[in-house]
C-alpha cells in the first residue's frame, strides 16, 4: 500500500471510506498471495470432490429409502454438502497468511502506517470471501456436469456462492481466533480440524430422520446444517424461504460470536 496515496486519500474519505480504502488493498495484497500458490486451490477442493464423486457412486442406491423422499439423486443431495467442505478447508487455511505476516514483521510495519488496524482482518476475510466463492462455483459446477440440476435457476446459484462466501467469513473466526491466540501455524490447523466434525454431524451426508435420537437433537442446533439444508432447497426445490431465513440467522450469529472473539484476541496481539 502506497502509504503517501492512502494519507492523502483520508481526508477526502472519512472513517469509513478510509476503511473500506484499507481493506481493499489489503484484500487485494492477500488474494494475489493465495492465488500464486495453485496448490493451495487444488488441496482446498480436492477432498470434497472426491467425497462426491466416490460416495455419489458408493451410496447412489440410498436415495430408494423413504427419508430422501424428492431427492433425484444421491449426487444431488450431496453437492451441498460438499460445497460447505471447499468452504471449511479454505478457512482452515484462511489464517496462514496473518501468521506469516506477524512472524516476518509486516504487521508491524502495518501498525506505523496510517491504515486502520481492523482492515488487516477484514482484508482477510474479503479473501475468504472470494476464496469460498470460487470454490463452492467449481463445486456447483462439477455437481451440474454430473446430472445436478439447480431448480433455482441462475439467481439461485447466485444465492447459493453468496450464502456459502457468507458461511465463509462467518466460520473464520474457527481460524483466525487460534491464530492469532496461538501464534503458531500448526496449533492453529490442528485446532480447525477439530471442527470438521461438526460438518460430519450435520444433514451434509444423510437426512436427521436417519440419526440416532441424540445426533438429531443435536443437528437441531447445527448452524452448519442451517446453512447446507438452505443451499439444499435452493439447487433441489427452489426458492423456499423457510429455509433460506435460518441459515441467515445462523451466519450472522456465528459471525457475532466468532469475530467478537477474533477480534478480541487481534487486540491482544496488537496493543
Amino acid at each position: 500500500m502506497a502509504v503517501r496515496e492512502r494519507a492523502s486519500a483520508a481526508p477526502r474519505l472519512g472513517a469509513i471510506g478510509a476503511f473500506a480504502y484499507d481493506t481493499a488493498w489489503l484484500g487485494l495484497r492477500s488474494l494475489r498471495r493465495f492465488y500464486r500458490v495453485p496448490a493451495w486451490t487444488v488441496g482446498i477442493v480436492l477432498f470434497p470432490l472426491i467425497q462426491l464423486f466416490v460416495f455419489g457412486q458408493l451410496f447412489r442406491g440410498i436415495v430408494r429409502l423413504d427419508e430422501f423422499a424428492g431427492t433425484a439423486s444421491y449426487f444431488a443431495y450431496l453437492a451441498p454438502g460438499q460445497l460447505i467442505f471447499a468452504v471449511f478447508f479454505a478457512v482452515t487455511w484462511s489464517s496462514g497468511g496473518l501468521l506469516l505476516d506477524h512472524r516476518m514483521g509486516y504487521l508491524d510495519k502495518l501498525r506505523a502506517t496510517p491504515a486502520n488496524r481492523y482492515a488487516i482482518i477484514a482484508g482477510e476475510l474479503v479473501t475468504l470471501f472470494i476464496q469460498s466463492v470460487v470454490m463452492g462455483a467449481i463445486i456447483l459446477a462439477v455437481a451440474v456436469l454430473l446430472g445436478t440440476p439447480i431448480a433455482s435457476g441462475p439467481l439461485g446459484a447466485v444465492l447459493i456462492l453468496l450464502i456459502a462466501g457468507a458461511f465463509g467469513i462467518a466460520w473464520a473466526g474457527t481460524s483466525i481466533a487460534p491464530a492469532l491466540l496461538t501464534k503458531n501455524e500448526q496449533a492453529t490447523t490442528v485446532v480447525s480440524f477439530l471442527f470438521l466434525p461438526i460438518a460430519f454431524m450435520s444433514t451434509a451426508f444423510v437426512p436427521a430422520a436417519m440419526m440416532p435420537e441424540w445426533l438429531q437433537t443435536l443437528d437441531a442446533w447445527n448452524p452448519v446444517s442451517h446453512v447446507i439444508e438452505a443451499i439444499r432447497s435452493l439447487m433441489v426445490v427452489g426458492f423456499v424461504w423457510q429455509a433460506v431465513w435460518p441459515a441467515l440467522a445462523a451466519i450472522v450469529s456465528l459471525g457475532v460470536v466468532l469475530h467478537g472473539i477474533s477480534l478480541w484476541a487481534f487486540g491482544r496481539l496488537t496493543s
